[in-house]
């Protein structure tokens, strides 16, 4: 009866034997998946960002060369000349809304050369710069874009004007836009 008994009691403790061991190893088994779905969170949201931040420093640190100037260019480096074209008031093309806009311009021009054909041609100068914005809708100068955009403009019209060109740049002194 003694072995009866041992023998009754060897399957049932072997049974809750084999119940820890599957607990046991589905323990292991989530805290494996667990560890690696941190160790994937910490590649993608850590690592991944920290080469881009390197190399941001990196980039900062070194020092940067300027490129040489091609001979015909180092003339366009140089700080030119600084000529007032004057204040201009000019109606807007806006159909529906009466606007004007208030500019003062001044422009950058290579030399004294171009200095004296600026000043001979200023009247034609004035035309086309009073004929050009009186062109424009509110919408194409609201913007900053659209008043570079201007500028460019203005800087082919005046250089167009002038036998050899010579403009470096327009400036806009004071720009205001005003509607009625």
């Amino acid at each position: 009866m003694a072995e009866e008994q041992k023998e009754q009691q060897t399957p049932e403790e072997g049974q809750g034997g084999g119940k820890k061991k599957l607990i046991l190893l589905l323990v292991l088994l989530i805290l494996i998946i667990a560890a690696a779905g941190g160790g994937a969170a910490y590649y993608f949201l850590v690592l991944k960002k920290a080469p881009k931040k390197e190399q941001a420093n990196a980039t900062l640190n070194r020092t940067v060369e300027k490129p040489k100037l091609p001979p015909e260019l180092k003339e366009l480096a140089k700080p030119g000349i600084f000529i007032k074209v004057g204040d201009f008031v000019v109606n807007l093309a806006d159909p529906d809304v009466q606007r004007f806009v208030k500019v003062s311009i001044t422009i950058e021009v290579l030399n004294e050369k171009v200095q004296n054909e600026v000043n001979q041609y200023m009247p034609a100068i004035k035309d086309a710069i009073i004929d050009l914005l009186s062109s424009k809708y509110y919408k194409d100068i609201k913007t900053p874009e659209g008043r570079e955009r201007l500028k460019i403009e203005l800087l082919k019209r005046i250089n167009a004007l002038l036998p050899d060109g010579g403009v470096k740049a327009v400036y806009f002194t004071s720009f205001v836009v005003q509607t009625m």
